[in-house]
């Protein structure tokens, strides 16, 4: 009886050890793999609702500076927000006569050298957009942040060189501050004529007379009306007898 309780005592004992080393002996490590952040641009051109926003950005040249280092604080239009503009707006920003007044618009959305997420933007009455002038902030009594008369509708979307504010309407800088919208396309450029060659003009060499007896003369022949001349044999009278 002794002995048959010791084995089951030294069995439960084997099989705890058993299951201590398999809670102690590690499995395979997994390494989590984080997403690279993007940059701003690229954040842009990867989200659903600015697409119109994406497509301006590539249009005024200004990706590569919103690529750069940074920090920014871009306070994004999304696609409702452009739908608010008149079609014959945005297709007048697109056109290359325009490019510049579509990068000021597009710069007064920017704030350089700062990464501001929302709660930093609470305390601040303005700040200085890269276009030059200021963008007015306030925060309603409910906590709703605005950019002028535009309601910050997603905050805090970070990115590899800053933060990203989506917003519901349009920023537009004072006109004053705007190069004019041009209509009418650039005329077409005139093309340039070829440069003239300094070729001389042809002069033709003298002629030199020749010396050969056997050349007929260059000279055209006269036209007469009168029949070629018929050589005549000398007659037997004009002969002269020998003495």
């Amino acid at each position: 009886m002794k002995d048959l309780f010791s084995q089951r005592v030294r069995g439960s004992a084997q099989r705890l050890l058993l299951l201590a080393m398999l809670l102690i002996v590690p499995g395979p490590r997994v390494e989590a793999k984080t997403a690279k952040m993007l940059d701003l641009a690229d954040t842009m051109a990867n989200n659903r609702i600015l697409t119109k926003l994406a497509g301006m950005i590539q249009g005024s040249d200004l990706a590569a500076f919103l690529s750069s280092k940074g920090p920014f604080t871009f306070f994004a239009p999304t696609d409702a927000a452009f739908a608010k503009l008149s079609p014959d707006t945005l297709d007048l920003l697109l056109q290359p006569q325009n490019k510049e007044r579509l990068q000021h618009i597009l710069l007064f959305h920017v704030v350089n050298g700062q990464k501001l997420m929302a709660k930093d933007l609470t305390p601040l009455p303005s700040l200085l957009s890269c276009e030059g002038n200021p963008l007015a902030l306030r925060t309603s009594k409910l906590g709703t942040q605005f950019v002028l008369k535009a309601k910050i509708i997603h905050a805090d979307i970070r990115c590899a060189n800053g933060v990203i504010h989506e917003i519901d309407t349009v920023l537009m800088p004072p006109e004053s501050s705007l190069p004019p919208l041009s209509r009418t396309p650039p005329p077409a450029p005139t093309p340039t004529p070829a440069p003239a060659t300094n070729t001389p003009p042809a002069v033709n060499a003298p002629v030199r007379p020749s010396t050969d007896t056997n050349v007929a003369s260059m000279a055209p022949p006269t036209e007469t009306n009168a029949d070629p001349a018929i050589p005549v044999a000398p007659s037997a009278a004009s002969e002269t007898s020998p003495h």
